[in-house]
């Protein structure tokens, strides 16, 4: 762990399952991230803090960060942090990854842990909506990252924010366990206003109101694929 002043520790591993010639390019960004670590940690942390208007929790202080590196595939998001586990950060990454690639991908899961922990630790006293815990938080976490590095909260950026928030929604939602679930929820729904039989009348249009009070009850609390 890499303990700077009254921020937490950090720690950077490389993950399990490359192969051989990957660990050993994986090995050399973990080289490079301490590097920097050292030099520029706590100025970022100190950044997320006053971007965020708090500081890192306690628990975060006591038990550290660890990021772990993995090799990035087609199919893999640049970074994934479950929401209950906010203290473990995975980045995937590419072996021509530029540094300020990695810097923006390393901000933007740090302030997301930031994030998260206020929830897991702090203030969280009730379960969080879906639009709470992904559409919203993804959309704040892009602009605290673009505050953090420098760059203008301007319409453009916030274009940005919100395309990637967006994204992330759309990501989480096509996964198996919430998709069955949004699944299940309409197939209950359709049953119940729209008729089980071709003679059984049912004015569709009329829902229309209730449809919208009730929307958000439809999606699920949470999205954890475990």
């Amino acid at each position: 762990m890499i303990a700077i002043d009254d921020f937490p520790p950090v720690a950077f591993k490389i993950g399990n399952g490359e192969t051989k010639n990957d660990r050993v390019w994986l090995k050399k960004k973990k080289e490079y991230f301490e590097e920097v670590w050292s030099k520029n940690g706590p100025k970022l942390l100190r950044k997320i803090e006053d971007a965020c208007g708090d500081t890192f929790t306690n628990t975060s202080k006591q038990n550290g960060i660890v990021i772990f590196l993995h090799t990035k595939t087609p199919k893999s998001r640049s970074g994934v942090l479950k929401e209950d586990k906010p203290l473990e950060i995975s980045l995937f990454l590419s072996k021509n990854d530029t540094a300020n690639a990695m810097k923006e991908l390393l901000v933007r899961m740090l302030v997301h842990s930031f994030i998260y922990q206020q929830y897991e630790f702090h203030f969280r006293m009730r379960e969080q909506t879906l639009f709470e815990d992904i559409l919203a938080d993804e959309f704040v976490t892009s602009m605290i990252s673009f505050r953090v590095l420098g760059r203008k909260v301007g319409r453009a950026n916030c274009a940005k924010a919100l395309d990637e928030a967006i994204d992330e929604t759309v990501y989480r939602l096509s996964q198996k366990a919430p998709r069955s679930k949004l699944v299940d929820l309409m197939y209950n729904f359709s049953q119940e206003h729209i008729g089980k039989t071709k003679n059984q009348k049912s004015d569709v249009l009329a829902k229309r109101e209730e449809l919208i009070s009730k929307l958000l009850k439809f999606l699920p609390k949470t999205v954890n694929t475990d």
